[in-house]
């Protein structure tokens, strides 16, 4: 099985999905360091240096090279992966999808001042704000929604997701459909 998290910067891709990996005792990926490792530099230099296009086929290549194994893995895709019909439709042929879903001040208050500097899209909260809103879209294909509190800790997300993929491998439906991990 393999479990794909998105959502936008700051959501928990990484943190939650390491924690869930862990409980779940499956492999981790996360898809910028995947990135960062193929280019021998960190994403904000990827952007500076060789443009967001060049970024955005280095994302896809490192999710290409994660599908290609067999073993169960927890995926932190990149804020923006979902965004990309190539990307969502490798993502749907080989696994599950969860949106890891905080509000838009509670991602402002985990990135602060230090993550802006990190994040070549989070230049201000406007514009980040306007981001965030052109993405949700794209985040609602994700085959299931966690909306995540504002004092939620990781791990309480990663067993609230670890619960309902042992429901959906179970075989555990409500209404003919797999039940959706818990909101909050």
């Amino acid at each position: 099985m393999r479990v794909f998290l998105t959502g936008f910067m700051g959501s928990g891709k990484t943190t939650v999905g390491r924690a869930l990996a862990a409980a779940m005792g499956w492999a981790f990926a996360d898809l910028d360091a995947e990135v960062e490792a193929r280019a021998a530099m960190t994403v904000r230099e990827v952007f500076e240096r060789l443009g967001e296009p060049a970024f955005r086929e280095l994302e896809h290549e490192a999710l290409r090279a994660v599908l290609a194994g067999d073993d169960p893995v927890v995926v932190a895709t990149g804020g923006g992966t979902f965004t990309f019909d190539r990307n969502l439709a490798l993502i749907r042929g080989a696994g599950t999808s969860v949106w890891l879903n905080p509000s838009f001040a509670t991602i402002v208050s985990r990135i602060g001042s230090l993550g802006k500097q990190d994040r070549p899209l989070f230049r201000n909260e406007v514009e980040a704000l306007a981001l965030y809103r052109a993405r949700l879209d794209a985040y609602r294909e994700a085959d299931f929604r966690v909306d995540v509190g504002a004092e939620e800790a990781p791990e309480e997300v990663a067993a609230r997701v670890a619960v309902w993929l042992t429901a959906v491998a179970s075989g555990g439906v409500l209404g003919g459909k797999p039940a959706g991990p818990p909101g909050r």
